[in-house]
């Protein structure tokens, strides 16, 4: 039986909802994400896609590689519009 591939980080950056996009940029702006008025239960959803994790210690939450590839994809202009990037 042939494995199926994940979903690459550009599939999932263009399936998120705007509290899930919101979670990500204010995780790795390193500020506190409540007060953007993201709920628990997104965070939970993230986790569940491996989007999101808790550090060693437990008490924050931090975005997981994919996390840091889906948020990349999103900041980054369409190819259309970059550069020589």
């Amino acid at each position: 039986m042939p494995t199926l591939k994940p979903p690459s980080p550009r599939a999932i950056a263009a399936q998120l909802a705007v509290p899930d996009r919101v979670l990500l940029f204010w995780l790795a702006s390193d500020t506190d994400w409540t007060r953007a008025g993201v709920t628990h239960a997104a965070v939970r959803h993230m986790m569940a896609r491996n989007l999101v994790d808790r550090e060693l210690a437990g008490s924050r939450y931090v975005l997981t590689a994919l996390g840091r590839a889906v948020l990349h994809v999103l900041v980054r202009p369409p190819v259309n519009e970059q550069n020589g990037c």
